[in-house]
């Protein structure tokens, strides 16, 4: 008798890790961003209010990123861009990205601050313009490994 067990993909959509250069920024809901200026270290509003995040792998359906995460930020609601950027040029910018939050865990993280934590969370894309869906079909197609 053989013990085999077998891995069954409930995605409808096929995964593709991405090339270097992918990134996921996230930004509070505008409500939110007043408060964050008011947050920032440096007097940068801008570095207090868009967090750049390294996309894991992406589909038509969704995708996952890994950012770090200082003091909880995570529980706070963002608005969600794809981009993928080289040489510092971003080729491919999909601004305003629906979408719901399927899953998040913690990643493992070498840091010993208490303070950041690297946290791993995985998105699905909801209703989006035709313009957008074409720009994801291009961001795939361009920017993933296969």
């Amino acid at each position: 008798m053989t013990n085999k067990k077998e891995v069954v993909e409930y995605r409808d959509h096929e995964r593709f890790k991405v090339k270097s250069g992918a990134i996921a920024m996230i930004r509070p809901l505008p409500a939110k961003q007043e408060h964050s200026k008011d947050m920032s270290v440096d007097g940068n509003a801008f570095a207090a209010v868009a967090k750049y995040c390294q996309i894991i792998n992406i589909s038509k359906g969704g995708l996952a990123f890994r950012y770090i995460d200082r003091n909880g930020e995570s529980n706070e609601p963002f608005e969600l861009d794809v981009l993928f950027i080289k040489d510092s040029i971003c080729f491919t910018y999909l601004r305003n990205v629906p979408f719901k939050i399927v899953w998040t865990s913690n990643a493992a993280s070498k840091n010993s601050s208490s303070n950041l934590r690297t946290k791993l969370l995985g998105v699905q894309f909801g209703k989006m313009m035709p313009n957008q869906i074409s720009q994801l079909d291009r961001f795939i197609q361009e920017c993933t490994i296969r």
